[in-house]
């Protein structure tokens, strides 16, 4: 993380201060003699690789067990998409198979908050487990239900509390950990926060600049595989 934006979080955090309200202080200034108020800091749940890694393992269970003799490979596929790409769910459900690109292995976000489209990358495995899922379809949904519609996000909320259930997950998994998750681990490996910004499809860094809190917590997990006593 570049040194400016590591004493902006220095000093948002000592002073408890929301970087979104210091931003918009600035913006728009209160009268004078106003205060800034402090607001309780915001810390995004997430799910350590392991426990990502059992949910898809999870899902894939449940799937078999639900329809045997035919797996229904879009339930695991959908929690792989969900973190991978870091999409929200509400533009998850709004892919079609044209958004897919698999040579690239990366997907165009056309539905994103405001309006905005972003490409999104993701493993060169996942591109081409999507593509045999997709088989021979030309267009529509790139998920596509057994009743032949795209999903509702509330489906794949649903799909989410199926898994955390059976993975005994507390806090549970929802969509928006799925990309929480993946954020925080891919800053917690280098990538750089103006980076993550535009994978995310933020507009404002500040936000962004939230997921940096998580990054202790997975300094102290990684302590603990080392030192164990």
């Amino acid at each position: 993380m570049p040194e400016e934006l590591k004493e902006y979080s220095s000093f948002c955090d000592k002073n408890k201060i929301s970087p979104k309200r210091l931003h918009d202080f600035f913006n728009n200034p209160p009268p004078a003699g106003k205060q800034l108020k402090k607001t309780k800091q915001k810390l995004f749940r997430f799910k350590f690789q392991e426990e990502i890694d059992r949910a898809v393992d999870g899902s894939d269970k449940i799937s078999r067990s639900i329809r045997p003799r035919k797996n229904s490979p879009e339930r695991v596929l959908i929690l792989r998409a969900l973190y991978e790409s870091m999409a929200r769910v509400s533009e998850l459900v709004n892919l079609e198979i044209q958004d897919l690109n698999c040579k690239e292995a990366v997907l165009l976000i056309r539905f994103g908050k405001g309006g905005k489209e972003r490409l999104v990358p993701i493993s060169h495995t996942l591109a081409k487990d999507l593509e045999e899922y997709i088989g021979k379809r030309k267009s529509g949904p790139l998920f596509l239900s057994s009743w032949g519609k795209k999903y509702t996000t509330r489906y794949i909320q649903k799909i989410c509390k199926e898994v955390s259930e059976f993975c005994e997950f507390n806090p549970p998994l929802t969509p928006h950990i799925l990309r929480h998750s993946h954020a925080t681990h891919l800053l917690n490996e280098g990538v750089p926060i103006a980076h993550l910004q535009l994978l995310l499809g933020h507009a404002d860094i500040s936000t962004t600049t939230i997921y940096a809190r998580s990054l202790p917590t997975v300094a102290i997990r990684a302590y603990r595989k080392v030192v164990r006593h």
